[in-house]
């Protein structure tokens, strides 16, 4: 059982070509950390302004998916036309979970049910910024009890600046609110109240009724 990840960035046109590039180092960069942290981990851009991520362990695919969403609404280029859209919703994110055929980087190619889902659902909320955090599994019980939480955790994430979707970003990475404070040179109550405003003990939350839901599967 396998989960992949499928996201697009909403109005990335409104980055100028610089903020692009500067952007695509940023994500790339994520990638990398993703990689590091998640055993089985493999993520890539494609066109530029899209994501593909397949990991084989899918109880850690909600939590991945967060630091992605968190990553790109928390991106503030120096050079910018219009990013109030963009900071507005940030990523559209598609989680499948399901069998996967064909993983191989070194061809560059993933193929198999996981990865169909996850990109036929992300097509489905295209047009749909606003409900930009979805799932699709063959259980669909679950898939139900877990649309919810995507979609409650999803509006956090839209009404959250990009300052806090910073300090999200940062806490979820370092499982320590200490050291979210020393990364981002703030007070420990600073990042705790900042935490407090985003949602954060709900989230957290979700995210342990997530692994614990994907767990069963």
């Amino acid at each position: 059982m396998y989960a992949t990840i499928s996201a697009d960035v909403v109005s990335s046109t409104s980055l100028s070509k610089e903020a692009m590039i500067e952007f695509n180092e940023k994500l790339k960069k994520c990638l990398s950390t993703l990689e590091l942290r998640y055993q089985g981990f493999w993520g890539r851009v494609v066109k530029g302004d899209s994501i593909e991520c397949v990991m084989d362990c899918p109880e850690d695919a909600f939590e991945a998916a967060l630091i992605l969403k968190t990553l790109v609404k928390s991106f503030e280029p120096t050079d910018v036309n219009d990013l109030k859209k963009f900071n507005r919703y940030g990523l559209r994110v598609a989680i499948g979970i399901g069998d996967m055929k064909t993983i191989d980087r070194n061809l560059d190619m993933m193929d198999g049910d996981a990865i169909y889902r996850s990109g036929r659902t992300l097509s489905k909320l295209k047009g749909r910024a606003k409900y930009s955090f979805a799932i699709s599994m063959e259980n669909e019980e679950y898939e139900q009890s877990l649309q919810v939480i995507l979609t409650l955790v999803n509006q956090l994430l839209n009404n959250a600046t990009a300052r806090k979707c910073e300090t999200l970003y940062e806490r979820i990475l370092t499982s320590d609110t200490g050291k979210t404070a020393e990364k981002m040179g703030i007070t420990v109550s600073g990042v705790n109240q900042t935490l407090k405003n985003v949602g954060w003990s709900a989230i957290e939350q979700a995210i342990i009724y997530y692994r614990k839901i994907a767990k069963q599967l």
